[in-house]
């Protein structure tokens, strides 16, 4: 999230921010800020109801029109099934996948209006790893509604897409040991053998987000190294 705000301010695009966590929203802020930048945070918890609206709000009075929506927030819960009981499985559907649908809801008026686009983080997780049910489900769901969203939305004038980054080099990776073995094993047979840098995916939002992509909607970009090869 942070890579992303940061390649969107470099672009000259006004910002609002979200996170619920307040000292990293700052330092986020500060990050993207320089002269003639219009930043503007906000602390919520998506797993609020009521969050969708204080955002939509928040970013018509800051910046007035609406033309990006970019749904980055995510969690994870590495564990077999039968280990996600019902809190683990609806904190991650609920932050990663309906949070998503509640925004594009509160915000499709906006969009329609500036003729804007939405953009879903979705992740090379579509695949399906084991141990992860709630987080593919989730990623699997923000790609499908993309698509959805780009055949409602479309006449509208509103382009939905979705970006699916591989293994990239994040804090939630490095949380997760099981995993990090996983993909050093796994990166190592891909046509780039590495893992990703945050900014590559940033890049990837950033296009889509843009006139540049003017006639790309219902489409997932997979920045993985050549993972969707197979």
């Amino acid at each position: 999230g942070r890579a992303i705000a940061i390649r969107l301010a470099s672009e000259g695009a006004p910002l609002l921010l979200v996170d619920r966590d307040a000292t990293g929203l700052a330092e986020t802020a500060d990050k993207c800020g320089g002269e003639g930048t219009a930043i503007e945070t906000l602390v919520a918890d998506l797993q609020d109801r009521a969050a969708p609206r204080r955002i939509a709000d928040a970013a018509r009075t800051a910046h007035g029109a609406i033309a990006v929506l970019v749904n980055n927030a995510g969690v994870e819960f590495r564990g077999k099934v039968a280990a996600h009981d019902d809190a683990a499985w609806d904190r991650v559907i609920d932050i990663n996948l309906s949070a998503a649908f509640r925004l594009v809801r509160e915000l499709t008026d906006d969009l329609a209006a500036t003729r804007g686009a939405i953009v879903n983080l979705a992740s090379v997780a579509v695949v399906g790893f084991a141990g992860q049910a709630a987080y593919d489900a989730s990623k699997g769901g923000l790609a499908t509604l993309a698509r959805s969203l780009a055949v409602e939305l479309g006449p509208m004038g509103v382009r939905a897409n979705a970006v699916a980054p591989g293994f990239v080099d994040t804090e939630m990776l490095k949380e997760a040991p099981d995993l990090a073995a996983e993909a050093e094993r796994l990166v190592a047979t891909l046509p780039l053998a590495r893992t990703g840098r945050v900014e590559e995916g940033a890049a990837g939002v950033a296009w889509l987000a843009a006139g540049r992509a003017s006639y790309v909607t219902g489409h997932t970009l997979f920045v993985d190294g050549g993972w969707m090869r197979r």
